[in-house]
């Protein structure tokens, strides 16, 4: 090749500003300004030219990656909960986290003793539970030649009821025609006392009190 071709295709060698060299052997001049500004932006453009690159080849890169999932949902258990021994629950511990589950502090001081004072209220509140028709009509008189109606009016009670465990209470009249025997007219309050002292409702307070009585004395009308 001649010089001038030489120098106007430089080699591989001449890129980076050394002298050009002719097929001679001898020194040739040094390139133009435009033969340095081509092979100086050739080099900055190599950089750019491999990161366009890596861009268009981002999706197998992005698939060689490991894929980011969100960890899943807790599952839902379902059906009831276990049932659990509340024999093994102390009953002043189910007091205060009832007081817990309704805004209160069971530790500050008007509610320390609350749970232990509740629970000895049960005693009084719920002692129907406790008690036993025949022990309350165990003492029965001979009726002899009385057929005449035994009524008991306006006795007070106070229960619970069962849907809301709050308290109600009112006023019952309890009668019954004797056959052969008769009790004495506060244990028929005492009857109604009794079953008063449980979870009830007021219909079933006075079918409860009419069927013992009837068992147990077996008036009139009696099967």
């Amino acid at each position: 090749m001649s010089d001038t071709n030489s120098n106007l295709y430089p080699t591989a060698a001449t890129a980076n500003g050394f002298p050009l060299v002719n097929s001679n052997g001898s020194s040739a001049e040094t390139r133009s300004a435009l033969q340095t500004f081509r092979s100086f932006t050739s080099g900055l453009l190599r950089p750019l030219t491999s990161i366009v690159a890596q861009f268009s080849a981002s999706p197998s890169i992005a698939s060689d990656r490991p894929s980011y999932s969100p960890p899943p949902p807790p599952s839902r258990r379902e059906g009831p909960l276990p049932p659990q021994d509340l024999a093994l629950v102390d009953s002043e511990e189910l007091i205060r986290e009832i007081l817990i589950r309704v805004g209160e502090d069971p530790d500050r001081e008007g509610l320390q003793q609350t749970p232990a004072r509740i629970i000895r209220s049960w005693k009084e509140i719920y002692g129907g539970y406790e008690q036993r028709s025949e022990e309350i009509l165990v003492t029965q008189f001979c009726a002899g030649q009385y057929d005449e109606m035994v009524l008991l009016r306006d006795i007070e009670f106070y229960s619970t009821c069962e849907h809301h465990m709050l308290p109600f209470y009112g006023k019952a009249h309890i009668a019954y025609l004797p056959k052969n025997k008769i009790v004495g007219l506060s244990k028929l309050a005492r009857l109604l006392d009794m079953h008063a002292r449980r979870l009830q409702v007021q219909e079933r307070l006075a079918q409860q009190v009419a069927t013992e009585l009837q068992r147990i004395l077996r008036p009139k009308g009696w099967p």
